[in-house]
């Protein structure tokens, strides 16, 4: 069950979708569907980890490297929960806090992208 306090707006039913996506709910939209699939973002941010290889990164940097990129926005929330399934994954390791995470790609080769993306 999901529940929304407050004011019901554009934004928390765009997080609800997105967080409704992430969980495997939602089949994959219809072709004439104006809405992109989660697999898409997944795919996104995935192709944005190859520029930040062999560097720590924030979750906010890919955050604004992704709005830079595709022109359009992406909570920080979304971007926390893909970044956590790339970790989860083994392709991103994580370190510090949960108050300010430090995350970096693991070297090419110790991974690959197929097995991740099939998961």
């Amino acid at each position: 069950m999901i529940t929304l306090e407050g004011a019901i707006t554009k934004d928390k039913i765009g997080r609800v979708l997105d967080y409704v996506e992430l969980m495997g709910r939602l089949p994959n939209s219809s072709s004439n569907s104006p809405r992109q699939p989660a697999r898409d973002k997944f795919e996104r941010i995935r192709d944005l980890l190859s520029e930040f290889q062999g560097r720590a990164f924030k979750s906010t940097d890919i955050q604004h490297a992704y709005e830079e990129r595709h022109g359009e926005p992406i909570t920080l929330s979304t971007v926390c929960t893909y970044l956590s399934r790339f970790v989860d994954r083994g392709v991103v390791l994580r370190s510090g806090s949960p108050s300010e995470w430090l995350y970096t790609v693991k070297q090419p080769g110790t991974f690959s992208w197929d097995s991740v993306l099939s998961k």
